[in-house]
């Protein structure tokens, strides 16, 4: 046998008896390795899954970021009569075509968060607090300065230009641009935005400040801004008609029977303030907390007016009655159970035939069929809904996980999908077919299927 043969055996027979070692070697020295068992294991294999066409956008435009320091001032952008009006990024207007994203023109410098259309003209207000009015096509008509830098809301009623700012509000000619009048509520007051003008008496809402805040509702002359007259503890008003205003009372500490409950709608003179009359809607509520404490407001006490339908949210109970028909401890033309739950909120609508709920525990709208009472909880989508628009019959959800569903509200079909980049939502707009999503400081131009237009 060669001495090659010889090496190669001699090899061989180390290398086996190696391989025979190890296993006893692992076996008898090395503990043997294995998994850690959970303590406790639960699956669920079935699990939310939205299917529906997704639609891709016909363009993407970036929109200005919101300062912190100014949350009332947050509006970016709106859509009206074929064009989006755009605040952007450099804080100047940009109108845009809606169905192409082809921007038609700029407008001015330093520009606020905060503007509105109405009748073929956009009012909006500077970073400096002046208010400027600009036409659609672009040309700058006035402006105004009324140094209000922190700006809540504009509101353009008739002929005149109404801009608030905490406790001051002041009334611009809609027009020329001319100032009508300001005026300011003492320290005592902290304003809101609501506003609403009829025969020449704008009234705005307040909260008196306090240990007890209480909503109170002042109003003026329109043409000079003189305090006409102010009502403590009321609301704004539920309608004004033939020189009346009918507005509910707050009765905490007044009226905090938990059982033999009520709204209270008072009715003042609208020239002068004087009380005319009162309307009690009147329940029996026997589903008392424990404790037998007063719960109001919301779905445990308020009401709100549509058309000549006023409902009455009664705790376990919503009721209807024909406003225009009041009668002392009349009972109302009908009556349903609503969803009661401390999670639950009415949103005083009334949209296809049904009444709206928000579920703030979950973010998701419920509905009511007035028809018959049945109560829906919205499509649930696969991740927690952050932002939700009813346009018409069709309900739109921006997800957390940056998807964007449409769903059809009476049968609760899915329409379509949009995939966004963000999980942040802001309110969607819409002109003719063209849907608006704005999701993290863009907006996404959506061609709508002819059948959800």
């Amino acid at each position: 046998m060669s001495r090659l043969k010889l090496k190669t055996k001699q090899i061989t027979s180390v290398l086996a008896g190696i391989s025979m070692a190890l296993p006893l070697y692992a076996g008898v020295l090395l503990p043997a390795a294995s998994a850690e068992k959970p303590d406790v294991s639960i699956g669920n294999p079935f699990y939310t899954q939205v299917t529906a066409p997704v639609l891709k956008p016909l363009w993407s435009f970036s929109t200005a970021t919101i300062p912190s320091s100014l949350p009332a001032q947050s509006i970016t952008a709106l859509a009206e009569n074929g064009k989006v009006f755009a605040l952007q990024k450099n804080y100047t207007l940009a109108a845009l075509n809606a169905a192409t994203g082809k921007k038609l023109w700029e407008y001015g410098s330093a520009l606020a968060p905060l503007y509105t259309y109405s009748k073929g003209m956009i009012y909006g207000v500077t970073q400096t607090g002046t208010l400027y009015a600009v036409a659609e096509s672009g040309r700058k008509v006035w402006n105004t300065s009324l140094s209000f830098s922190n700006a809540t809301s504009i509101h353009p009623l008739g002929d005149t230009i109404y801009v608030t700012q905490g406790r001051q509000l002041a009334a611009v000619d809609a027009s020329t641009g001319k100032l009508k009048w300001k005026t300011a509520e003492n320290n005592n007051y902290e304003g809101y935005t609501d506003l609403t003008e009829v025969d020449g008496v704008l009234i705005r809402l307040y909260t008196s400040a306090g240990v007890l805040t209480f909503p109170s509702i002042i109003a003026y002359d329109s043409k000079t801004g003189k305090k006409l007259w102010e009502q403590y503890r009321q609301s704004m008003p539920l309608t004004i008609r033939d020189g009346l205003v009918y507005s509910i009372k707050s009765l905490e500490m007044l009226d905090e029977d938990p059982v033999n409950r009520k709204v209270l709608v008072s009715i003042f003179n609208l020239q002068t303030g004087q009380l005319k009359g009162e309307r009690n809607y009147r329940w029996t509520d026997n589903n008392t907390p424990p404790d037998g404490g007063f719960r109001s407001g919301g779905v445990y006490g308020s009401a709100f007016l549509d058309g000549s339908n006023l409902y009455v949210m009664q705790g376990q109970k919503v009721a209807q009655y024909n406003f225009w028909n009041y009668t002392e401890n009349g009972k109302p033309l009908k009556q349903w159970n609503q969803p009661l739950s401390d999670h639950v909120f009415p949103l005083y609508k009334v949209i296809q035939d049904r009444l709206m709920y928000y579920n703030y525990s979950d973010n998701n709208l419920i509905t009511m069929k007035l028809a018959n009472g049945q109560v829906i909880n919205t499509k649930q989508g696969e991740n927690p809904p952050v932002q939700m628009d009813i346009f018409g019959r069709t309900m739109y959800t921006g997800q957390s996980d940056g998807l964007f569903h449409a769903y059809d509200l009476i049968s609760q079909k899915a329409l379509f999908t949009v995939k966004t980049a963000s999980r942040e939502f802001q309110p969607s707009l819409k002109t003719g077919n063209i849907l608006i999503v704005r999701s993290g400081g863009k907006m996404l131009g959506i061609k709508l299927p002819a059948a959800i237009q």
